[in-house]
């Protein structure tokens, strides 16, 4: 008798772990989409600012690539939130003699003229989503987005600054490298002019 309540309940807890597994299993893979649609809208905002940075389109057309309302939010805020220049130009651009020049990446240029203008395109769209928003104010999915976004935006801009800088370093070495070749020559040359006489 106590064997079959066992075999009995051996059976239900089966069945229920068996009712239970593919419930767990849709929830663990609605919780991973739900987490890759977070990414990819954070990365929908990092791409869409630094291409407009970079001019391959408008404010405009970077604007009406988003179309909810809370994604034109969370653009607004994360548009906020982004330092102005964070690269500064240190080095001649155009090349210079026999020296190369090192161009400045531009594609985090976001000037506060710039944020300023779109923040009025913005509001003159539509004032009433944009008056006193704040953080807050945000889904949580769009909230954990933005801070996404924000965190890949200053990551990539502090990788792009120190790229520059280094390419900077490495072009001002080698001007510093031949002018003193070019210095050693004159120097010599005047020598042996010196000598000869």
């Amino acid at each position: 008798m106590n064997a079959e309540a066992e075999a009995a309940t051996d059976v239900d807890e089966n069945l229920d772990s068996t009712i239970e597994g593919p419930a767990n299993d849709e929830a663990a893979t609605s919780e991973e989409q739900l987490a890759q649609n977070k990414s990819e809208f954070a990365l929908k905002l990092v791409n869409a600012v630094k291409a407009m940075n970079s001019a391959e389109f408008s404010y405009h057309e970077m604007i009406n690539s988003f179309v909810l309302a809370d994604e034109l939010k969370c653009l607004f805020l994360f548009l906020k939130a982004l330092p102005y220049n964070p690269i500064s130009r240190i080095y001649p651009e155009t090349p210079f003699l026999i020296f190369k020049g090192v161009v400045k990446p531009d594609m985090f240029d976001l000037s506060e003229e710039t944020v300023r203008d779109i923040e009025n395109y913005m509001k003159g769209q539509n004032s009433e989503y944009y008056t006193d928003l704040r953080l807050h104010d945000l889904d949580q999915y769009y909230l954990d987005a933005y801070e996404s976004a924000v965190r890949i935006y200053n990551d990539m801009a502090e990788r792009t600054r120190n790229s520059y800088q280094a390419s900077v370093k490495q072009a001002k070495s080698q001007v510093v490298e031949i002018s003193a070749v070019f210095v050693c020559l004159v120097v010599i040359a005047i020598t042996l002019f010196g000598i000869s006489q």
